[in-house]
């Protein structure tokens, strides 16, 4: 009995921690109503992120993919050599000064880009922004919250959920340290809901990701 109860207990705390994202629930929730379901949950996302719950979360960060965003996680990578470099490393006040205003304004569009919060936290440094770096900061550790508790990446039904092809890629980083390369392979699966899904396997351990929504950014 006593053994019963703390299988239940184990899997109860499983399934808080790793409920398996339903990203057509995300989908129908965001498509029929934007703004609830996504629009006024980063407006909350903006200046206090921590009022949100872990449903919100998911909700908000996910349903970004399901959404028109004026900018978007590809704009980024698309200037991530030209207007972000600098902040890409320590950088000086005066040249912080210089982009903190057209950085900002990117920033306030969608700050659902850890990269881009990044760059953020470094422009704040350097003008000893404080309080707005440690507003990016905690935005930034509720997306890497929100991923790493999307699933365990055992499974198909447990995948972890991300949403580019860069986050695919740090998953499989994870995975290749913990065995031979040579015995490394993958393989992919399209699923109906437009996400892809890629098991990666080295020697016996497997991990499943899924890229929500696809390739399209």
């Amino acid at each position: 009995m006593k053994k019963y109860i703390i299988s239940s207990i184990l899997v109860l705390i499983f399934q808080v921690f790793y409920a398996q994202i339903n990203t057509d629930l995300i989908k129908k929730n965001v498509t029929e109503n934007p703004q609830e379901n996504f629009y006024k949950l980063l407006d909350i996302f903006k200046v206090n992120p921590s009022e949100l719950t872990q449903e919100q979360l998911n909700q908000l960060y996910y349903g970004s993919k399901f959404v028109k965003i004026d900018y978007t996680i590809g704009n980024y990578n698309r200037e991530s050599g030209t207007f972000w470099k600098p902040a890409q490393k320590r950088l000086s006040k005066n040249k912080a000064e210089q982009m903190v205003a057209e950085a900002e304004s990117k920033y306030s569009i969608n700050p659902l880009n850890k990269n881009l919060l990044d760059d953020m936290m470094n422009i704040y440094r350097a003008l000893n922004e404080t309080q707005k770096e440690k507003l990016c900061s905690q935005q930034k550790d509720l997306i890497i919250q929100t991923i790493e508790k999307s699933g365990d990446g055992k499974s198909e039904e447990t995948a972890i959920c991300v949403l580019t092809p860069g986050e695919v890629l740090q998953q499989l980083d994870i995975l290749a340290r913990s065995g031979p390369r040579a015995e490394f392979s993958q393989k992919m699966k399209h699923l109906p809901d437009g996400s892809v899904l890629t098991i990666y396997k080295i020697g016996k351990r497997e991990v499943f990701v899924k890229l929500v929504g696809g390739y399209f950014l």
